[in-house]
């Protein structure tokens, strides 16, 4: 899951999106006007035509690009405006039962049609006694101590 954007860094994004609407309008207007002086030069100096062709097709390109450009940011702006509708969830969902908890059938066990549920976990363990392991860990380490010794490898 993607981490939510602040109020600060949309208010950024949006600023850093007129800056670059700002650019490509000002791209265009040049473009415009040397398509103009190209096509005005071409008549009064006797060159192709043709070569107006080449700032057509790079204004061509800036116009597709701000409109796809265009079309991301609506949908962005439309999807922030959804998320900030929504409650925010919690990571992780609470079921109040079993019957609840998704269900999940794993591709590799579809043969076996073994189901695996998502809820609360039982381990079993009701209380640790430390003192138990403790007691248990030092007369193990004694009696291999012993049987070191037994086979003379001490």
């Amino acid at each position: 899951m993607k981490p939510e954007l602040t109020e600060k860094q949309i208010k950024e994004i949006r600023v850093l999106r007129r800056k670059a609407i700002r650019r490509r309008q000002v791209i265009v207007l040049c473009l415009i006007v040397v398509i103009l002086i190209m096509f005005f030069c071409a008549l009064g100096l006797h060159f192709s035509v043709a070569y107006t062709l080449i700032p057509i097709f790079i204004l061509a390109a800036v116009v597709v690009l701000g409109i796809r450009a265009s079309r991301k940011a609506v949908a962005w702006e439309k999807k922030i405006s959804e998320s900030s509708k929504k409650p925010k969830q919690e990571k992780t969902p609470k079921f109040d039962s079993d019957d609840e908890a998704p269900t999940f059938i794993l591709p590799a066990q579809q043969a076996d049609e073994v189901q695996f549920s998502l809820g609360p976990a039982d381990s079993g363990i009701k209380s640790l006694d430390l003192r138990a392991f403790d007691q248990a860990g030092g007369s193990g380490r004694q009696e291999k101590e012993n049987d070191l010794e037994k086979a003379d490898l001490i």
